[in-house]
């Protein structure tokens, strides 16, 4: 039986939190949440008390396994502290804000005994799932271009009511890129690695609470790999009412066009469906199942540490693409996120 604390109540807590609880080999103990209004809900939700000091759910000698679910600016000193209490780790995406304090999370689970699982649930669609197979073994040839868009539509006035986004950059990174985006970039990531370099556009259209952080509520990504271009499109649509998720991935290769909706739960190539088993469990549950197979079998992560400071590359060439027009090759010369003072790379004791 694994002894669950929930640490922070923002972006998926409200989805892995009920997952956790549904499983027969888990129990919800604790939780901690530092703002009052966002801690109510853990408490009517989970039935435990919530502590507004992280520390006594990091520190309870009951508690296993914990599922972070704070912004961003909070993750590196909560990753580190509960490797320190060896604590096994769920983390909703992104890893951190920056990469430096990417950095500071590996060196600091270096040698330690903990699973760490970033929870990035697009890797566990049956669709993307079966695509990922079919590259990496070749089936499809030599791929020659890659789309991806992923694009949430939300009315007017709704969009607060959903995320804790926008915030100043300085807390979280950035807009949307940092948050919806970085599913796109970890599966673009997983498929194909790091690219030699990065042009990037970051737009304020539809969105006041962004234009007045100077964050981005959309973003155009085109990642360059030897012999072909990827595409990234993402962020948040402005529609009169609430409009499906744009997710959708095209692939050409050799005599193949792939097509891949994850709202129709679709794959055709050149046209024709594709029949695909069905997911035994929503992604969702997929991701924290394979934190559980980690720790029981004491295997590596698909998507742990070295994963999430990769993609905090990318999207750090990103930002910083966006900022001087050009591409920017990797590995990163510059590993500065150029949103966020110099000082505050790494960042310690700001609570809002």
């Amino acid at each position: 039986m694994f002894r669950v604390g929930l640490i922070g109540n923002r972006a998926h807590q409200m989805s892995y939190g009920p997952v956790l609880q549904r499983r027969p080999d888990c129990r919800i103990v604790a939780a901690a949440e530092h703002r009052p209004d966002k801690a109510r809900p853990l408490e009517e939700r989970f039935g435990v008390p919530c502590a507004a000091d992280y520390d006594a759910v990091l520190e309870n000698p009951d508690v296993d396994l914990v599922s972070i679910a704070t912004d961003f600016y909070l993750k590196r000193p909560l990753i580190q502290k509960a490797i320190a209490c060896g604590k096994h780790i769920l983390v909703d995406k992104p890893l951190c804000r920056t990469v430096r304090e990417a950095r500071e999370i590996l060196q600091a689970a270096q040698g330690a005994r903990v699973k760490i699982v970033l929870s990035y649930p697009l890797r566990f669609e049956p669709a993307l799932a079966r695509l990922s197979q079919a590259l990496r073994s070749g089936e499809y040839g030599r791929v020659v271009s890659y789309a991806h868009h992923s694009v949430r539509q939300f009315p007017d006035g709704d969009l607060m009511a959903y995320v804790s986004y926008p915030a100043p950059a300085r807390l979280n990174g950035g807009g949307e890129l940092m948050n919806l985006g970085s599913h796109a970039v970890d599966y673009l990531y997983s498929l194909f690695g790091p690219p030699r370099r990065v042009h990037a556009r970051m737009e304020r259209h539809f969105w006041e609470e962004y234009r007045a952080f100077g964050t981005e509520d959309m973003a155009t990504l085109l990642c360059d790999y030897e012999g072909f271009s990827a595409l990234l499109v993402t962020g948040r649509n402005k529609v009169p009412k609430e409009g499906p998720m744009v997710n959708a991935v095209d692939v050409t290769s050799e005599g193949r066009w792939v097509r891949v909706e994850l709202q129709r739960g679709s794959y055709t190539v050149n046209g024709q469906p594709v029949d695909l088993p069905p997911a035994p469990v929503s992604s969702s549950a997929a991701c924290v199942q394979h934190l559980i197979d980690c720790i029981v079998n004491d295997a590596a992560p698909q998507t742990g540490l070295q994963n999430g400071l990769a993609v905090t590359e990318i999207v750090t060439a990103a930002y910083q693409s966006a900022q001087t027009g050009g591409f920017i090759d990797l590995p990163l010369k510059d590993e500065n996120h150029p949103l966020i003072a110099p000082d505050e790379q790494v960042i310690d004791g700001l609570l809002d």
